[in-house]
């Protein structure tokens, strides 16, 4: 707070002191990315690093408060400060100009719209914001819940994930002009995009449980998300899933040359495109440069068609490219441990898949593929072909001094539970088997694994015997499951899932 000076009277100085405080305020309250700006520093202490961007997307934000639109989807890349301006600083500063407005906010799961919630408090309660806006800032004494809360002037919000119940609550209030909005901050996780009926079950909740929870029709609905599948929300929605046009603002990570700029989809009857003019070229070069941008085209080019380009394309050809795989020399590798994963096919029957039994080894961070055997066997022979590949790689008597191979890894189904339960008794000392839960479809599994194998950090032998066989099953691998075989690819995936994400680890500890 400025000093009082030698020649100023306490009367000047209290006049000036309340001067600014309403040039601060209607200066807040009249500008949406400076009201960001001058929270987000209250708040953490760090500086808003802006781009022409933010100036776009607030004043976008400015027309929901004035009421130009009521239906808005923006479609912007994950990290890219949405959730900050659109959730977080909307509501806290909506609830600054109308202290008695109410909100939904709705995202995947219901931490995320908890601690969303939790932050538009941790706004409020600043100093700055009590003093400027008493009313709005006053929470009831019986407002402790983080993600159900009112004021004292009857303003509030409930925050829920996009599958929770939402009762005794409704967005905005039965009053001309601006009283609150419902506000839908990704609402499908990128792990779900290719589960069909994960995104029904969300796609469906806009005919029925969020349109019956606006308090009239002209409450404003925010949707702001990644792209992740050309049948998510936005698709659903662009395309008339509710009947309603949509305000539309669409930002990729990397802006076009205007050359090369396509037309709006004409699938997309329903959108109402916002037109802008950014300079070409990234989007936010401090989040993402030329060169990030070229290097996740290359390395990822589905996620970053959807999450970045916001330009999500229909999976109908290979997912794995040959290019994409690194090679070595059988014999030259010398990994700091190594594991066995496996996969058992149901029967053995022609049109059934092989079982397969992979030897994996990791140095550097990158992961080896050792050896591989791969053949339809019935059970005694699989329980056999399992141990003796242990074995192998494991030794016996004298040779387990090498102690590098630590575990085998087998999918927990019919043929492999019972796998496990045999190998635990047919190898002294006991063979450490961890079992692994698929709980998720191929397809949706292997998009997690592509960056790992498009950067570089997985390796496959270029004179091994089985290499041309287990190439041209990955590049022969289709979302339309088209293929004849896939079974070299689910221990694959469990390895990179294993050795190359640790938060994610499968199986135990070991």
């Amino acid at each position: 707070m400025p000093k009082l000076n030698q020649e100023q009277s306490f009367d000047d100085y209290i006049r000036e002191e309340q001067e600014r405080q309403t040039m601060l305020k209607m200066h807040l309250q009249s500008d949406h990315l400076a009201f960001t700006q001058y929270f987000l520093n209250k708040r953490d202490g760090n500086k808003f690093k802006t781009s022409p961007h933010h100036s776009l997307m607030a004043e976008t934000l400015e027309r929901v408060f004035t009421g130009e639109i009521t239906r808005l989807i923006i479609n912007v890349p994950p990290g890219y400060t949405k959730t900050e301006m659109a959730v977080i600083n909307f509501i806290s500063r909506g609830l600054a100009k109308h202290p008695a407005s109410k909100y939904i906010h709705v995202s995947y799961s219901d931490q995320l719209a908890s601690t969303n919630s939790s932050s538009v408090r941790d706004v409020m309660k600043l100093e700055e914001y009590e003093e400027l806006w008493p009313k709005s800032s006053k929470l009831r004494r019986d407002s402790s819940a983080k993600k159900y809360w009112f004021n004292t002037s009857g303003g509030g919000m409930y925050a829920v994930s996009a599958g929770g119940a939402i009762t005794g609550f409704r967005a905005g209030r039965m009053v001309e002009g601006f009283s609150g909005a419902f506000i839908i901050d990704d609402p499908l996780k990128p792990d779900d995009a290719y589960s069909e009926t994960k995104r029904n079950a969300v796609n469906e909740r806009f005919n029925g449980t969020f349109k019956s929870r606006l308090a009239h029709d002209k409450v404003p609905i925010i949707i702001i998300m990644q792209r992740i599948h050309e049948d998510d929300p936005t698709g659903f929605l662009l395309k008339g899933g509710t009947g309603e046009k949509w305000h539309h603002l669409c930002l990729p990570f990397e802006i076009p040359d205007p050359m090369d700029e396509k037309e709006y989809p004409k699938e997309y009857t329903h959108g109402i495109p916002i037109e802008y003019d950014l300079l070409p070229g990234p989007l936010w070069p401090y989040k993402k440069s030329q060169d990030d941008i070229i290097t996740m085209r290359d390395c990822d080019p589905y996620n970053t068609a959807s999450q970045y380009d916001q330009n999500p394309v229909p999976l109908g050809g290979a997912l794995f490219k040959d290019k994409w795989w690194k090679y070595y020399k059988l014999g030259t590798v010398i990994p700091e441990y190594r594991f066995i994963t496996g996969d058992t096919a149901q029967e053995i029957k022609e049109h059934n898949d092989f079982s397969v039994f992979q030897c994996w080894g990791v140095k550097e961070g990158n992961l080896y593929l050792l050896d591989q055997v791969r053949g339809k066997w019935e059970s005694p022979e699989l329980r056999r072909t399992a141990k003796e590949f242990w074995i192998k790689h494991y030794g016996t008597g004298q040779a387990m001094t090498n102690n590098r191979l630590r575990a085998m890894h087998i999918e927990k189904k019919s043929s492999g539970s019972g796998l496990i339960q045999d190998l635990k008794a047919l190898v002294d000392p006991p063979i450490p088997i961890f079992p692994i839960e698929r709980n998720r479809d191929k397809v949706s599994r292997s998009m997690d694994m592509i960056p790992y194998i498009a950067s570089g950090r997985v390796f496959i032998p270029e004179d091994a015997e089985f290499t041309s066989d287990f190439k041209n099953e990955f590049a022969k691998f289709t979302p339309l499951m088209t293929h004849a075989n896939d079974d070299q690819i689910d221990p694959t995936l469990d390895a990179i899932d294993i050795a190359l994400r640790p938060a994610k680890k499968k199986g135990g500890t070991w």
